[in-house]
C-alpha cells in the first residue's frame, strides 16, 4: 500500500474515531444531570469510573496488542461491543445501573485511542505524522459537537436521546475504516510475560517520575472541564453554547498538532508540558471569574496549549521510551496514569471540592485566605484545580534538570 493511501485512510480513522468523545464530553453528562437527574457529586463517581476501568484493565489491553493479538481486530471487537453496552445504558435511570453499565462501557472503549496510537506507531516514521493526524481526530470531535448541539437544540426540541445510537455509528466507522490497513503479525517465539512488559518500563525512574507528573496534570484538568458545562449551564447557557465552547476548544489544538513535531524538536516535551500547565492554571483561574458563558467560550480557546501541547508531548515521551517491540503498551501506560489513576483521583477530590461537605467547606476557606472571594463549591474547584497544575509544572521542570544532568554525566562518560 502506497504512504499516500495509506495515510489517507488513518486521517479517516482518527476523524471518525474522536467524534464519539464529543458525545460523551459534554452530552452524555449532561444527559445524566437533565434526564438522569443526578447530582454533581453522583456524576462525579460516574465519571470516576473511566479511572478505575483504566487503572484495572488497560495495560492488560496493551498486553494483548503486543504480544497476542492483532491491533486493528481488537480494535474493531471492543468498538462493536462498547456500542452495544453504550445502547443498552440509554434507557437507564438508576444512579447504581449506570454506574455499572457505564464501567463496563469504559472497560471496553478506553483502550481504543492508545491501541490506535500503537498501531500507527508500528509503521515507519509514523511519529512524525502524529500530530497531523490527531489534528484530523480533534475535526472529528468539533463536527461531532457542533453537530449534536445543532441537532439538539433545532431539530429535537433539547432531546439529546439520539447521542446513543450515534455513537455506534461513528465507533464502528472509524473501526472499520481501520481494517483496510496492513498490520505486522503479533510476536512469535518465545513472547514475555505480562510482568516483564510491564517491568520494561517501570525499572526506569524517568518513566515513573514522568507518569507521576502526567496524573497530576490530568487531576486538574479532567473534572473541572467536564463539569464546565454545568457552570455554564448556570450562566443561562443553552446546548449549543455549551458544544460551542468544547468546540473552540477542540478547533484552537489544530494548530498546535499541525506544529507538533516542529514544537517537540526544538524545545523538548517536558519543557512543553511546563509550559502548559502554568496556562492550564491560569485558564481554570480566568474560568472562576468569568460572569458569562461567553467568557468561558472565550477561554476555551486555550485549550489548544493545556490539551494539544501537553497530549502530543505525552505520547511523545512515552513512544520514544518504548522500543520498537511495546507500542501499544507504552500508550496504555500514558492512559493508565493520564485517564486512568489521575481521572480518578481528580474526580473523587473534584466531586468534594465542588460538593457540599467538609472538603468543600476546607477549600472555600483556603480560597478566602489567600484573599479571593469564595464563590461557591463549583467556583472554587477551578482554585484548586489551579493550584495542582502549578505542581504539575514545578515537577516537570525537576524532571527535566535531572535528565539534563543524567546526558551530562552520560557525555562525560563517552
Amino acid at each position: 500500500m502506497s504512504d499516500n493511501r495509506r495515510y489517507l485512510i488513518f486521517r479517516l480513522v482518527f476523524f471518525f474515531i474522536q467524534m464519539p468523545v464529543a458525545v460523551l464530553m459534554p452530552y452524555f453528562f449532561l444527559h445524566l444531570r437533565e434526564v438522569a437527574g443526578m447530582t454533581i457529586p453522583q456524576i462525579s463517581y460516574v465519571s470516576m469510573v473511566t479511572g478505575v476501568a483504566i487503572l484495572l484493565t488497560q495495560q492488560g489491553w496493551g498486553y494483548l496488542a503486543d504480544v497476542h493479538i492483532s491491533k486493528r481486530r481488537l480494535i474493531w471487537i471492543n468498538s462493536l461491543l462498547a456500542s452495544l453496552v453504550f445502547l443498552a445504558i440509554a434507557p437507564f435511570r438508576s444512579f447504581g445501573a449506570i454506574l455499572v453499565g457505564f464501567f463496563i462501557y469504559q472497560i471496553l472503549n478506553t483502550p481504543i485511542v492508545q491501541l490506535l496510537h500503537g498501531f500507527l506507531f508500528i509503521h515507519p516514521n509514523s511519529h512524525h505524522r502524529f500530530g497531523l493526524l490527531r489534528a484530523w481526530g480533534s475535526l472529528g470531535f468539533v463536527v461531532a459537537n457542533i453537530g449534536i448541539g445543532f441537532a439538539a437544540d433545532k431539530i429535537t426540541g433539547g432531546n439529546i436521546g439520539f447521542i446513543f445510537p450515534l455513537m455506534a455509528i461513528l465507533s464502528m466507522t472509524g473501526a472499520s475504516l481501520l481494517m483496510l490497513l496492513p498490520e505486522l503479525p503479533p510476536m512469535t517465539g518465545t513472547r514475555p510475560t505480562f510482568m516483564q512488559v510491564q517491568s520494561f518500563f517501570f525499572r526506569r525512574p524517568e518513566v515513573a517520575a514522568f507518569l507521576g507528573v502526567v496524573l497530576l496534570y490530568q487531576a486538574a484538568h479532567s473534572f473541572s472541564y467536564t463539569v464546565q458545562s454545568f457552570l455554564m449551564r448556570d450562566m443561562g447557557a443553552d446546548k449549543g453554547i455549551v458544544g460551542m465552547s468544547y468546540s473552540l476548544a477542540a478547533l484552537m489544538e489544530l494548530p498546535f498538532f499541525f506544529a507538533a513535531n516542529r514544537i517537540l524538536r526544538r524545545f523538548g516535551e517536558l519543557r512543553v508540558i511546563a509550559f502548559a500547565a502554568v496556562v492550564q492554571a491560569i485558564r481554570w483561574m480566568l474560568v472562576w471569574n468569568a460572569t458569562g458563558p461567553g467568557e468561558v467560550v472565550l477561554i476555551s480557546s486555550l485549550h489548544g496549549i493545556t490539551f494539544g501541547c501537553f497530549y502530543v508531548s505525552a505520547v511523545s515521551y512515552m513512544n520514544r521510551h518504548a522500543g520498537p517491540q511495546y507500542k501499544a503498551s507504552a500508550q496504555t501506560l500514558v492512559a493508565l496514569a493520564y485517564f486512568g489513576v489521575a481521572q480518578l483521583a481528580g474526580n473523587f477530590l473534584g466531586g468534594m471540592v465542588a460538593g457540599d461537605g467538609w472538603v468543600a467547606r476546607v477549600v472555600a476557606g483556603m480560597v478566602t485566605f489567600i484573599g479571593l472571594a469564595d464563590r461557591g463549591p463549583l467556583r472554587n474547584l477551578y482554585i484548586f484545580s489551579a493550584a495542582l497544575a502549578l505542581l504539575a509544572a514545578v515537577f516537570a521542570m525537576l524532571l527535566l534538570r535531572h535528565e539534563n544532568r543524567a546526558n551530562a554525566r552520560l557525555s562525560t562518560c563517552t
